[in-house]
């Protein structure tokens, strides 16, 4: 019951904390860049109490010195680890480096002075905190939804306090007025941008159902496949994240799904090991979510593109990251031969 009300505990602080930043934002933004860190840490440790109580604790852990207090908790990088390795649930890449920004600003605010009154950096600033924004949400809305439902966050309610931010943004749209226009001149496609609400954002197809966006505001640059949905028909977008849903039927597709739809492997064995595909993501670390895509291999779990497949040096497995040198230092299923040797 204790780690229950623990868990509860985190989340009513990141929540607040999140309000805090939001708050802060336009008077004292030193102290929105710290609250929004804040937050972002006691979502992931939240997610960690999940699996285990002693996941949150750095070293050593200890129940008694737990339910007091006393002890140090994880830091960003270490929860990030553990998520991946431990809890089986990584923070996507692209994710985990938006969030990543939030804690640089945060000690670079902490341990040093840094002029944020400037327009120009409060732009940034707001967009930093957007993306991050966005970032958890598609964690705690989506990806860990099974873990965070039952605290009945409004999700849009949060969002609406990011009000302040867009605003600090509209100028910056204001002054890309000419250019927006140009775009549209030469016949580029301008949507509204998912982060900034603007429409800035630029869309282009990159192979076939992959599609890419990047806004000239906020920076903000997703890609995505524009899939028919296998229920009813319509057409729906997987963005990458751990499940997608067909707003016509409500069908929801998880990584697996989305391979099946676009893997375009012949499938001419029935060997397990003859086969290049599915193979295993080195970006998102993905479990068998590349395939074959129009010739090059494609990640349904984190969209990324590539054109080559190799395998482990030591346990064989498919990757579509660098795998040299893996006979030694192995790959993201395995420690190699030095983990072997070590042993």
């Amino acid at each position: 019951m204790a780690e229950v009300f623990c868990q509860h505990g985190l989340v009513a602080n990141a929540v607040d904390f999140l309000t805090l930043a939001t708050e802060e934002f336009k008077e004292r933004p030193k102290h929105s860049i710290i609250a929004f860190h804040s937050a972002v840490e006691l979502f992931l440790k939240a997610r960690l109490m999940e699996e285990h109580w002693s996941l949150v604790v750095s070293r050593t852990p200890d129940l008694t010195s737990f339910e007091s207090g006393d002890f140090v908790s994880v830091t960003f990088e270490e929860a990030c680890q553990r998520l991946a390795k431990i809890v089986g649930s990584p923070i996507p890449e692209r994710a985990r480096l938006t969030l990543d920004v939030i804690r640089k600003h945060r000690n670079k605010m902490v341990h040093f002075f840094q002029d944020i009154d400037d327009p120009v950096t409060r732009e940034q600033m707001a967009m930093e905190q957007l993306n991050a924004w966005h970032a958890l949400i598609g964690l705690i809305g989506s990806q860990w939804r099974d873990v965070f439902d039952r605290f009945q966050l409004d999700i849009d309610a949060l969002d609406g306090r990011f009000a302040e931010h867009r605003l600090y943004l509209q100028s910056r749209f204001n002054s890309l007025a000419e250019k927006l226009a140009s775009l549209k001149g030469e016949g580029k496609v301008l949507a509204a941008c998912g982060r900034c609400g603007f429409e800035a954002a630029e869309t282009t197809p990159v192979l076939h159902e992959l599609h890419s966006a990047k806004c000239h505001v906020c920076h903000f640059a997703p890609h995505w496949l524009a899939l028919e949905c296998t229920h009813c028909s319509a057409e729906f977008r997987a963005d990458g994240d751990e499940t997608s849903t067909c707003e016509a039927c409500d069908t929801v597709f998880d990584a697996s799904d989305i391979a099946e739809i676009v893997d375009d492997d012949p499938v001419t064995t029935d060997n397990y090991y003859d086969r290049v595909t599915p193979a295993n993501c080195t970006r998102c670390d993905g479990h068998q979510t590349v395939v074959l895509f129009h010739d090059h291999y494609l990640c349904t779990g984190c969209l990324e593109l590539t054109d080559h497949i190799s395998a482990c040096g030591w346990c064989g497995e498919g990757s579509n990251g660098d795998m040299e040198g893996s006979d030694w230092k192995g790959c993201n299923y395995c420690d190699g031969r030095k983990g072997w040797d070590r042993d």
